[in-house]
């Protein structure tokens, strides 16, 4: 059988556990709900660094609807509804603002294919052999007609001379 003080410690321990983060839940909440917003009073600074008034009362606000037992997300559409869009530090992810998210993503899907086959073309464009030669190398005969032609523009050079 357990000896009494070793029972009473354990059991002072596990509701220490139990106590200990429901106190920082709380201030890990008020935290986490600061650090989605951006003070209405010093555009684009966020809540949770800002140092002004306006930050103070919003702060304050936090921390009474926290004491109501909302929730985060209900706090962020509180200040949405106030200030709009724009007091949150990230876009949301719906509507039009997907295109924020999905656009690079797309832009990688596509772009990375496309790349590979111009690099492709253009790398096997030098091992091609041209329409001047056979695949041996050595260049095709010609025919008499062309021959022929070929002479005459050379003694015309030569007469011009």
């Amino acid at each position: 059988m357990m000896n009494p003080v070793r029972l009473l410690v354990a059991c002072l321990l596990f509701l220490l556990t139990l106590v200990v983060p429901l106190t920082s839940f709380a201030e890990l909440t008020e935290t986490e709900v600061s650090e989605s917003l951006i003070c209405y009073a010093c555009p684009g600074e966020p809540l949770n660094i800002d140092r002004c008034s306006g930050g103070d009362q919003m702060r304050s606000a936090i921390s009474k609807m926290l004491g109501e037992g909302k929730s985060k997300p209900q706090i962020l559409a509180y200040f949405v509804s106030q200030f709009g869009d724009s007091i949150l530090t990230t876009v949301p992810k719906k509507g039009f603002n997907l295109v924020a998210y999905l656009g690079p993503i797309l832009g990688l899907l596509i772009g990375i294919p496309v790349a590979i086959w111009v690099i492709r073309r253009w790398s096997s464009a030098g091992r091609r052999p041209s329409a001047a030669t056979t695949p041996e190398g050595s260049s095709r005969p010609l025919d008499a007609e062309t021959r022929q032609q070929i002479e005459t523009e050379l003694s015309k050079l030569d007469e011009e001379d």
